[in-house]
């Protein structure tokens, strides 16, 4: 069973047709040989109408008589596409509120038997139909059509040769039909095509296919197809799946869906190759147990390591939220075995918990809680995604707002599980409440500031741990013109601890309480002129920001969950340098910025920003993380800059610079640069340095660039590949190569990946004997309109080359 949501609706066309066969005869108010009969006078007339021709062939027009508009991927692949012409009726009268409007160029009625030929044409609602001729007996309540029958509706097109209809029963046939559904790009025959007493249809010998008509790449024939309408699923019994005209795919029963309901079935497969445990197979198995919860089951073989069971449950509820819960169970790993031989259990395991509510427009709720049985589990076996497999730790959280009108109150329980033997977990938050008020900013109005939180911080580990409580109270003063802003703030912040320390228990409870006040302001000026035959709007923003704040010792206060922030432009104007509460950081400093913008007059469009800005520090600061560490005793900054260029819509540019004017030396910096042309042709280079300052121990310096690119050869080809290169190390950290043949009917990608398994942000050192470079091979194979398999490759296309979209 292969479910595939939209991508399989056959010959919806059949119900259509086969009522309007049903209803033909019934309505006689508005039929020309209605009223013959009516009158007696059954002569042969021809009527005074235009005769409107419904269509010819399968409503394909080739690509040169496409309209721009319309001419997307598909249809250059294809040549051409599907144009409906009743596309604009979609929302038009049902057909079973619809009269019936019905003509032909002669009629004739003979007792019970009456007869319609030459361009019958029969409209009722949205729904048309045209035929040769047309005979139905009142009596027996049965009826045909004959010679090249055209059924249209929107999204529909229906081609026969003859039919049969039972208006009693509803049952009715038709021979020889060809069918297109226009937006799912599909198209079919079926040597017989019934619709019985329940509303089912039934396909005998039929065919369906997403290729264009005169290809036939692939397509699905089956000697019998049972289509349910009502419940939106198919059934094919005998079905076989052919590639160039090759059978290859040969199933007794296969189910289908015939719309984007959810059906339970087995998903197509995926097929790997990597390094670490050679080929992965896996078999999803979806299981729709209701509308609003599901399962997903898939058992995924792997060479070297086993069988791995992996399950997914969501749930969805307005009053309950969003749930996923999932997990995975590998019962003795080989490959873990062999690796690790002094660990006796090689069971492996992953449980994980999503959550998101809302409740009222006022309370949110969040669960994300993930668990692995051992810090090898995510590099070994989740393979699909590069970022993911460098995660040092998982998140394990449980939040509650309140969002209030004034306040916002939260609720939180937090920790993380490490993923690296050498680094120590994170502290537990177990909980943290935060109070907060919550401003409305209004100009010249004073506002008041408040802050206060109360968080218990646990660990397994033998260090200290204990409960903090910080507070902060003030005024602010906010003033804004069209010409600028001035921002006044004064608040005093609070810490305090209650310890437990097992290396020293008489160590006192620490505490430390901090003033603050700051006034940000900034100008806004702006000037008009002409560059290249543009009008432009040039503006220029400078900034000022003063900030003050008191010193108090804080050497013998622990450090639960803070950091000091990298250095950047935004940085200039925050009111902390560290993260986190354990530090009340001391300052008596200026921050001087200036941005200025170009943008398009006639537009508003932002086509170039630019900012660059430095601290100037009047006293030293001597609030550290760690106690041992000097006081910090420069007179200014590094100068921080950064860059955005948008000269078109397919072409940008952003960099970031940190100058230390001190050294002379640049210490970080960042540059990239994208371009995207209308063929889907996708460039990118990029460039990233940063040499460690003001850090304990060593760390190598960061020297990397980056290139990749997603390249069509030629209307069908295409080649892609990424690749980040050390120049630091002159070696190759991460590449990847692929290509890909994409037609109207299908498509093919090939991939592989080599890469250093590292922690995300750490540099490899090349010189390890223990570095070793892993590898992968991936292959993706879809049939359009149908599915495929290995949706892998589009994971790692999407890390590894920004902006790519599969």
């Amino acid at each position: 069973m292969i479910p595939a949501p939209a991508k399989h609706t056959l010959l919806r066309a059949a119900v259509a047709a086969l009522l309007l066969a049903q209803a033909l005869p019934g309505r006689a108010q508005d039929s020309n040989g209605e009223r013959c009969a009516a009158s007696g006078d059954c002569a042969e007339e021809r009527l005074e109408v235009e005769v409107v021709e419904p269509g010819a062939g399968l409503d394909w027009v080739p690509i040169e008589d496409v309209p721009p508009a319309l001419r997307d991927r598909s249809c250059q692949l294809c040549r051409g596409r599907y144009i409906d012409p009743k596309a604009d009726l979609a929302g038009g009268k049902d057909p079973e509120q619809a009269d019936i409007e019905a003509t032909a160029a002669r009629t004739e009625l003979r007792g019970s038997q009456l007869r319609l030929e030459g361009g019958v044409e029969v409209t009722q609602g949205y729904r048309d139909l045209a035929s040769d001729r047309a005979d139905y007996d009142r009596i027996s309540e049965t009826g045909n059509v004959e010679g090249n029958i055209v059924l249209r509706e929107p999204g529909l097109l229906l081609r026969g040769s003859r039919g049969e209809f039972y208006s009693r029963t509803g049952e009715a046939q038709l021979e020889d039909g060809v069918f297109v559904l226009h937006e799912k790009h599909m198209r079919g025959e079926a040597r017989l095509l019934s619709r019985d007493a329940e509303a089912l249809i039934r396909v005998e010998d039929g065919a369906l296919t997403y290729c264009a008509p005169g290809d036939r790449d692939w397509y699905l024939r089956s000697r019998q197809m049972t289509l349910d309408l009502d419940k939106g699923v198919g059934v094919a019994r005998g079905a076989t799946l052919s590639a160039a005209g090759v059978p290859f795919f040969w199933t007794p029963w296969l189910s289908f869906p015939l719309d984007d309901r959810r059906r339970t079935g087995f998903l197509f497969p995926t097929v790997g190759n990597d390094s670490r445990g050679g080929i992965d197979v896996s078999a999803p198995f979806y299981w729709n147990a209701a509308p609003n919860y599901d399962l997903l089951y898939v058992p995924r073989y792997i060479q070297e390591r086993g069988l791995n069971h992996e399950v997914q449950a969501r749930y969805l509820d307005p009053a309950r939220g969003q749930w996923l819960v999932g997990g995975a169970f590998l019962p003795g790993d080989e490959q873990y075995e062999e690796d690790f031989p002094a660990d006796d259990n090689a069971n492996r395991w992953l449980a994980q918990v999503l959550h998101n509510g809302l409740y009222g427009e006022r309370w949110r709720s969040r669960i994300d809680y993930t668990r692995v049985s051992d810090v090898a589990y995510i590099r070994d076996l989740e393979t699909s995604n590069l970022e993911t497999r460098r995660e040092v730790n998982l998140l394990q959280l449980a939040s509650l707002d309140y969002l209030g009108d004034d306040w916002l109150v939260n609720m939180e329980l937090q920790q993380f599980q490490s993923l690296a033997d050498d680094i120590r977990e994170d502290y537990k938050k177990l909980p943290q409440l935060t109070v907060q008020r919550r401003g409305e900013r209004e100009p010249f109005r004073l506002e008041p500031v408040f802050l206060a939180q109360y968080s218990h911080f646990d660990s397994d580990e033998e260090r200290v741990t204990g409960q903090r409580l910080y507070t902060e109270a003030g005024v602010s003063y906010p003033m804004l013109w069209e010409y600028g802003f001035l921002r006044s703030t004064a608040k005093y912040r609070y810490l305090d601890y209650r310890l437990d320390d097992p290396l020293l228990p008489d160590r006192d409870d620490p505490s430390a309480g901090s003033a603050l006040a700051s006034v940000d302001g900034g100008l806004y000026f702006e000037r008009a002129f002409n560059f290249a035959d543009r009008e432009l709007v040039q503006t220029l923003e400078p900034r000022l920001y003063y900030l003050y704040s008191s010193y108090e010792d804080q050497r013998d206060q622990p450090d639960f969950d803070s950091a000091e922030l990298t250095f950047n432009y935004n940085q200039l104007f925050r009111d902390t340098r560290f993260s986190g509460r354990d530090r009340l950081d001391d300052a008596n400093q200026l921050a001087i910025g200036v941005t200025t913008r170009f943008l398009s007059r006639e537009t508003g469009t932002e086509l170039l920003n630019a900012s660059l800005g430095q601290i100037v520090y009047f006293e030293n600061r001597k609030v550290r993380l760690t106690p041992t560490a000097p006081e910090l005793d420069r007179t200014e900054s590094e100068i921080a800059g950064e860059l955005n260029f948008y000269p078109t819509q397919r072409l940008n540019l952003r960099a970031t610079v940190q100058y230390d004017p001190s050294t002379e030396k640049v210490n970080a910096g960042n540059l990239f640069s994208s371009y995207e042309r209308e063929d889907g042709a996708l460039f990118n280079v990029g460039y990233t340095y940063r040499r460690p300052i003001n850090l304990v121990g060593t760390q190598p310096t960061t020297d990397q660039a980056h290139v990749s690119a997603y390249y069509p050869v030629s209307r069908n080809w295409r080649v892609f590949g990424a690749w980040n290169y050390s120049l630091e190390a002159d070696e190759s950290v991460e590449d990847m190569l692929g290509i890909e043949y994409d037609n109207c009917c299908w498509k093919i990608r090939l991939l592989h990946l080599r890469y250093f398994d590292t922690a995300r942000g750490i540099v490899p050192d090349f010189d390890s004997p223990n570095l070793d470079r892993e590898r992968a091979v991936q292959v993706q194979f879809v049939l359009k309109g149908l599915g495929g398999l290995g949706t892998e490759v589009e994971q790692l296309m999407t890390d590894m080359i920004r902006g790519f979209r599969p």
